[in-house]
């Protein structure tokens, strides 16, 4: 039967007619639409647990809320994640309190000494770790200001007040969670998958771009590190959230977790590769760039798909044999240039192709591990490959800044001091709640990268806040009958905060908004709002966040020279680390502890200005050496030559003298020190008391080492400039 529609415009013009409607519609809710599922989750979420506590009768319903709107995220295995680090800072700050109060409750002075003492604790180690851990550590530091300040003035309600807030919290973290996980849930599980693929393609495409690059300047090995270290902890951080949301996520945690290193390795190996063949062609050696490079293309080759990059792990497990054939291919090729370059290549030349050949097997082993890693994302089931159950990957390493993390500790401490100091002298009404948000402040903004413009949109944050308070409190409140007229008098300020959560220029002022909006909200059981503690309550508020801003600019970790030269100091220490400290060492923590530093250091700032691309220039020198020194130690454990090791040690220790303190003498002292143990191993005695294997590989890696500290290009060279006649020769 034909249709009216159908005799107006036919299927094939309807179809077609349709096509750019569908796809509008698919961009509008996999973008807009699911702000607006977020916003309406985030306020019905608050809601829920305001009526949760009204039923109960608890004592503050805001704070229920605002525990909602301080762990909601648009991803519900970072709702889970961050609920349950919330809780464990909340009894911990909650038993602290309890303890301070039975200790000094008749002694404010001693009292307030040790809340800050406990709150530079808590701060200290917010610096330590990352994340949702760092958040813990904020919380549990918070919290004492929220019950342990009350508790003195009334130290017989102690138990009572902290048991109220945190069946307040419990709430909020409840109606957070089941909000999250049953109305249009958005899986953890999902943005790790789609992290780990755009990073296999990225790395594909520049592995793919390698043989053209040769002939151009590089302006992107910066940006690329940057970009690759990130993903490391991003992956790390989503895979720590995704452990409480399903069991597809639990059962790939250590393959996730392997993937991770293999990434490190094989993309460290990549840029080794990469440096030593620019290096080679700078040196006028293009015999030997060219045939690594005819080495190499069949690897990248292997990884495209149709054509282009491998954009899943399927993909990526179709072509995986064809990965290991050009692994399992590389030493007849490198086997065949050897024998075509034997009479042109000079000495010199003849140690560069050894040395890129063996970085080139290294780099598709590594290569072939990552590869087969992601592969097996596709497998289903609990069961691990022999590979990860045999041996698992070791954790990523933690890097702690003592000086650094001591000044925030002190920062934390003094802010708590001037803000007390201030309640006790003014006998301010607004005191607890002052010293509370400053606290907060100056502790949940401590790992920030830039504490000054994180301050400066929270200001702003608590401004909006402010005035969305005084109308809900004055102009819609007074007139909500009944728990719809209350919600419906709180969805605006609601809402309106929740939205500027939603982009990442104005989080910070969402967060702001929520907290001065939900802290102060004027009913608790009952409807309590007053204009004068109104105002004395917005007093206080912007009283403490500009004295929180006073200590993050008195004491700034993130910016200025000094914080620059303290993290190319501890990138250089990393090197020193691998050439001294006692073996094993493994590849990974070493990686990751390097990375991390320029992680935390860069956060959401653009490396810009030339003292970051020093930065970068120290990290990248950092993991070339840095891993090739472990490498050269691990390969040291077997020989049994005393000589020999003795020449060894002493080419380590003129390079972490380098690294400690990098000038002319140093880096000279390292060269001469690396050139004479190459000379002693190709002493005619020496090839007979160690494997050939075995010194080959050596030699290489020290020529890959003395090509590093020769690059003219390198920070290195800027740092401690080489005499023209040590140049020359």
């Amino acid at each position: 039967m034909i249709s009216a529609l159908d005799l107006i415009l036919p299927k094939s013009r309807l179809k077609r007619a349709l096509v750019p409607w569908q796809s509008l519609l698919r961009d509008w809710w996999r973008e807009d639409a699911q702000v607006l599922i977020y916003i309406a989750k985030v306020v019905g979420a608050c809601l829920l647990a305001l009526w949760i506590s009204l039923k109960f009768e608890l004592e503050q319903p805001r704070t229920a809320m605002l525990t909602v709107a301080i762990v909601m995220q648009s991803r519900t295995g970072m709702v889970f994640a961050k609920s349950f680090y919330r809780l464990i800072g909340t009894i911990v700050g909650i038993t602290a309190s309890f303890v301070l109060v039975a200790l000094f409750a008749q002694e404010r002075v001693l009292f307030l000494s040790a809340m800050a003492i406990w709150i530079g604790f808590c701060t200290a180690g917010s610096m330590v770790f990352r994340n949702h851990q760092s958040y813990g550590f904020v919380l549990a530091g918070y919290t004492i200001c929220i019950v342990g300040l009350p508790a003195t003035i009334t130290p017989e309600l102690t138990f009572d007040i902290g048991m109220t807030r945190i069946s307040e919290i419990m709430v909020g973290l409840v109606a957070a969670t089941i909000v999250s996980d049953l109305i249009f849930p958005q899986r953890m599980w999902n943005m790790l998958l789609a992290t780990v693929r755009r990073r296999f393609k990225d790395f594909s495409d520049l592995l793919a771009s390698m043989p053209d690059s040769m002939s151009r300047q590089d302006h992107g090995a910066g940006a690329a590190a940057l970009r690759f270290a990130g993903d490391v902890f991003d992956v790390e951080n989503f895979r720590a959230s995704t452990a409480l949301e399903n069991d597809a996520s639990r059962a790939h945690r250590q393959r996730l977790s392997l993937l991770n290193a293999e990434f490190m390795a094989v993309s460290t190996s990549f840029h080794a590769l990469e440096q030593l063949l620019r290096r080679q062609q700078r040196s006028s050696h293009p015999a030997v760039v060219h045939a690594i490079a005819l080495a190499y293309k069949p690897l990248a080759a292997a990884l495209q798909y149709d054509g282009r990059s491998v954009r899943t792990e399927v993909e990526a497990g179709a072509v995986l044999q064809g990965v290991r054939n050009a692994k399992a291919s590389l030493p007849q090729r490198l086997a065949a240039l050897r024998l075509e370059l034997q009479e042109a290549l000079s000495e010199d030349e003849r140690l560069d192709f050894e040395t890129g050949a063996e970085l080139l097997q290294r780099f598709a082993d590594e290569l072939v591990a990552y590869a087969g890693t992601y592969a097996a994302l596709t497998q289903q089931g609990h069961a691990l490959d022999i590979k990860e159950a045999e041996e698992p990957p070791p954790s990523l390493g933690l890097h702690i800044d003592s000086w650094a993390v001591s000044l925030a500790g002190l920062r934390g401490a003094l802010a708590l001091g001037a803000m007390t100091c201030l309640w006790i002298f003014a006998d301010w009404r607004s005191g607890i709640e002052a010293i509370t948000l400053g606290v907060i402040t100056s502790t949940l903004f401590a790992t920030s990268p830039s504490p000054e413009r994180t301050i400066r949109q929270f200001s702003l944050g608590a401004l909006i806040g402010t005035v969305l308070l005084y109308i809900a409190n004055f102009k819609l409140l007074p007139y909500a009958q009944g728990f719809t007229m209350l919600s419906l008098a709180l969805i605006p300020g609601l809402a309106i905060a929740a939205w500027l959560t939603t982009r990442p220029a104005t989080a910070l002022v969402g967060a702001g908004t929520f907290i001065i909006f939900l802290l102060h909200i004027g009913f608790n059981s009952a409807y309590s709002a007053s204009p004068v503690a109104f105002l004395n309550d917005a007093i206080a508020d912007f009283i403490a966040i500009g004295l929180a801003a006073s200590m993050y600019a008195l004491i700034d970790l993130s910016n200025g020279r000094w914080s620059h030269q303290r993290l190319a100091a501890a990138l250089r220490k990393q090197v020193v680390s691998a050439c001294r400290d006692a073996l094993p060492q493994h590849r990974v923590r070493f990686e990751s502890r390097a990375r991390a530093l320029m992680q935390r250091a860069k956060g959401g700032r653009r490396i810009a200005d030339a003292q970051d691309k020093e930065l970068v220039d120290w990290l990248l020198s950092t993991l070339e050496t840095g891993c090739a020194v472990i490498e050269l130690r691990e390969e040291m454990q077997s020989m049994k030559d005393e000589e020999a090791l003795d020449a060894l040690e002493r080419s380590l220790d003129r390079i972490a003298g380098l690294y400690a303190k990098p000038d002319s003498a140093s880096r000279v002292a390292a060269l001469i020190s690396i050139k004479e143990t190459s000379a002693l191993l190709n002493t005619i005695d020496m090839m007979f008391r160690i494997a050939p294997t075995q010194r080959r590989t050596i030699l290489t890696i020290l020529h890959a080492l003395r090509s590093a500290l020769l690059d003219d290009d390198s920070v290195l060279a800027r740092k401690a400039p080489l005499p023209e006649v040590v140049h020359a020769a």
